[in-house]
Order: structure tokens, then sequence, then C-alpha cells
């Protein structure tokens, strides 16, 4: 789970060189428009952790069994979700709309709590 930052620095590092290695698309490759959900979740679940854990083994261990527990919610195991951040992250452009479209979708849902 803490793939999502992993993937995050790749992409920026990776923005920098010429070119970047195309992943094969994988078998059950999660839709874009899911992704965009799932990660927005990811985000915040992180998020939640990361204020409430301190130690990093800790924090570790409750991510993993969190973010697995989240993605059981929609019917998807670990390995589906890494193969498929893998697949978007070798594409730039993809990874940066995923990410834009998750952060518009949490702005959103921010903005209807507060007006609440």
């Amino acid at each position: 789970m803490i793939r999502i930052v992993t993937i995050s620095l790749l992409v920026l590092i990776a923005s920098c060189s010429r070119t970047i290695e195309r992943v094969p698309e994988p078998n059950g490759l999660i839709p874009k428009d899911k992704m965009v959900t799932v990660v927005k979740d990811m985000m915040i679940l992180e998020s939640h952790i990361q204020a409430n854990y301190g130690q990093v083994g800790m924090y570790y261990k409750v991510m993993q069994r969190s973010g697995d527990s989240l993605l059981a919610t929609f019917n998807l195991d670990r390995k589906t979700y890494e193969a498929s951040i893998d697949y978007y992250g070798s594409r730039q452009d993809e990874m940066q709309e995923i990410y834009t479209e998750s952060l518009e979708k949490m702005n959103e849902e921010l903005g209807k709590l507060e007006s609440e």
C-alpha cells in the first residue's frame, strides 16, 4: 500500500528520463474510472493511518491489513491492484490523470462535508 507513494515518486523520477519501459496490460486490469475511486480511497486511508500511527513498523502492518480490506470492498485483491498500478505507472499521462481525478473527487467530497 506504500506503493502509492513509491509509484508517485517513480512517476516523478521517470518524468525526468527520456523513456519509460511500458508494462504490458495485465489480466484483470482495473478500468481507469474505477482506479480513480480506488486510488482516492487508498489515499484517504493512508492519510488516516499516517495521522494515527507514528511507528513505521506499526503503520506498515495496519496499512497492509486495512488496504487489503479496502480492496475487498471493490472485489479486488492486492495482486490485481499492484499490477494495475504498475501498468498505469508506466504510462505517465494516464497515471497523472488518475491522481488528478482522485484529488478532484476528494475536494468535491470535502466541499460537501464542509457545506453540511
